[in-house]
């Protein structure tokens, strides 16, 4: 799953390399591959309740919470120090055993 908040920031990214309309299209390729967890007004208002520093982390693992999401997977694991779902590095997440 991906916040869905960070698709804009994807999309965002992606548009300022590769241009807007193969941003959209790489975009489109990657959500077959991923669901878009909700950021609702209960996501906001548990993130603005929680003690973590950055809103934005805050957001992203409020989603995470309410879609019941068991990992959070970012190259920033000390700003989830705080969060309710555990964060792990990229690399420790595809290290992990298969269930």
């Amino acid at each position: 799953m991906v916040s869905g908040h960070a698709v804009t920031n994807i999309f965002y990214i992606l548009r300022r390399q590769v241009g807007g309309e193969a941003a959209r299209e790489l975009l489109s390729r990657l959500l077959h591959h991923l669901q878009v967890a909700n950021v609702t007004d209960e996501v906001i208002r548990a993130a603005l309740q929680s003690p973590m520093a950055d809103f934005e982390d805050a957001v992203t693992s409020e989603a995470a919470n309410a879609a019941g999401v068991e990992v959070i997977v970012t190259r920033n694991t000390p700003d989830f120090l705080a969060s309710v779902i555990p964060a792990l590095l990229p690399e420790e997440f595809l290290a992990m055993p298969l269930e």
